[in-house]
């Protein structure tokens, strides 16, 4: 819905306000028929009705739609009983209702005050409003406010999943799908992908597409899972976007297209997802020419301030060969090492490589053989992609 959705319900200075809608404050009078029709008399009560319920003339015509002044009597209790007001509690007294506790809840998660958070939707949780036990799994799966449970994360996403909570879906799709907190299950996850990808979550529609393609808990079919990257992507869901733009780039699916490759991958990188940043880079870098290798390095450099080690693996390569920058080994060695410190792999053979020539560090043979021995033994895994920015 548009931003301004809320302000074209909203008359405008020339629309005849609200309180057009309301009865005007002689409507009494437009009902009474004025001296001049004489029809309208047949409204009237007959001359015998009670005095009661018939105006007198000093009275205004509302009163004879007002209960006679003793009428609540009946309905009130007796003198000895307490005053309906005495019942009410005051504002701050009254208990919150589910809506609004929900509400506050999600408003201190979303100014980072997560123990508040805890605070005000365990107990909704426990009530069982699937919500709150959604939102209290993803506290757990996180460790944002309580210390990270993967199995509490998993029990939580549970119970709100099999109520409907369609985030909850996706959520123990993916406990499921890694084997977080659970058991490795690519067959019950792809379940919950399913029914959280059919209500539009585009995470799970995302994953979905991914399992098709890795033939992961269901039979390989890169159609299926080019047509959930597509359902994802037109969100603006960047991963998927990111995963559309790999189809396109190798025909994954789909007629190769390097045009609708580098639509998607720009989309996803000006959301600031970084794996499709670095693929950006690589795309200009190959151009070869001045005005691409800075392009170039403009990408590697954004998505390297990330922390994302392809990203300083390949800004670290323009430093080495002056590809769009002016040479520089020293910075070259100090991006290469922040990403092989990392465990990634080309930048623990490339660190190697310069303290073998001694260029941007001090030659030492030594130190090439600890570096090279690391990235030949894989002792430390690559890391993951930062998380997408938009959340699920």
């Amino acid at each position: 819905m548009p931003s301004d959705a809320s302000t074209a319900r909203t008359p405008s200075p020339t629309t005849p306000p609200v309180a057009a809608k309301t009865p005007p404050a002689d409507a009494s009078t437009a009902r009474t028929p004025s001296s001049t029709t004489p029809p309208a008399a047949a409204r009237t009560p007959p001359a015998d009705a009670p005095t009661a319920r018939t105006p007198s003339s000093t009275t205004p015509p509302v009163a004879a739609k007002t209960p006679p002044a003793d009428a609540s009597t009946a309905r009130t209790p007796s003198s000895t009983a307490a005053p309906a007001a005495a019942k009410t509690l005051p504002d701050a007294e009254r208990p919150e209702d589910t809506t609004t506790s929900l509400a506050r809840g999600l408003e201190a998660y979303g100014r980072g005050d997560y123990a508040e958070t805890v605070a005000i939707i365990r107990p909704l949780a426990e009530r069982g409003d699937p919500t709150a036990q959604s939102r209290l799994a993803a506290l757990y799966e996180r460790g944002a406010g309580v210390e990270q449970d993967f199995s509490e994360a998993a029990r939580w996403y549970r119970k709100a999943a099999e109520a409907g909570d369609a985030l909850a879906q996706q959520g123990l799709g993916s406990m499921l799908g890694e084997g977080r907190g659970v058991a490795h299950d690519d067959a019950e996850a792809i379940v919950w992908w399913t029914r959280a990808a059919e209500h539009g979550v585009a995470a799970a529609q995302t994953s979905l597409g991914n399992a098709y393609y890795a033939g992961a808990g269901v039979g390989k079919d890169d159609s299926a899972a080019v047509q959930w990257w597509r359902k994802a992507a037109v969100q603006g869901f960047p991963p998927a976007q990111e995963r559309l733009a790999f189809a396109y780039a190798h025909g994954v699916g789909l007629e190769r297209s390097d045009k609708q490759a580098m639509f998607w991958y720009r989309s996803a990188a000006e959301q600031g997802l970084a794996p499709a940043q670095v693929e950006l880079a690589e795309r200009y870098r190959r151009g070869s020419k001045p005005d691409t290798l800075t392009e170039s390095v403009r990408w590697y450099r954004i998505a390297a301030a990330q922390g994302y080690p392809p990203a300083q693996h390949g800004l670290a390569g323009a430093y080495a060969l002056g590809a769009g920058v002016k040479q520089d080994y020293a910075e070259a060695a100090r991006l290469y090492r922040q990403a092989a410190e990392q465990g990634y792999a080309p930048a623990q053979k490339a660190l190697a490589g310069l303290y073998l020539k001694g260029e941007g560090v001090p030659k030492s043979r030594d130190e090439a053989e600890r570096w090279m021995r690391r990235a030949t033994d894989g002792a430390e895994p690559t890391p993951a992609a930062p998380p997408s920015p938009v959340a699920r």
